[in-house]
């Protein structure tokens, strides 16, 4: 059987293990997901040009109003 516990902080953790240890459990592990709330950060790409991503906006709408009106048009 497998069960899963989320606990917020160490002092927790702390608090739940000395319950485990009291009712002499033998068959525990422990796996902490630490090592996966690790992002995976890369450098982007220096090569592209940022001057060629101007005016791709020209033809669309310009302020959050416009921009919320034609996602959220429902009329269609």
């Amino acid at each position: 059987m497998r069960v899963t516990l989320e606990i917020s902080n160490f002092d927790e953790m702390e608090k739940l293990l000395s319950l485990f240890q009291t009712m002499n459990l033998k068959n525990i592990k422990i796996i902490s997901s630490q090592k996966d709330l690790k992002s995976n950060i890369l450098k982007g790409d220096k090569a592209l040009n940022p001057k060629e991503l101007f005016g791709i906006w020209k033809d669309s709408p310009r302020n959050i109003e416009d921009i919320r009106d034609k996602a959220w048009d429902r009329k269609r």
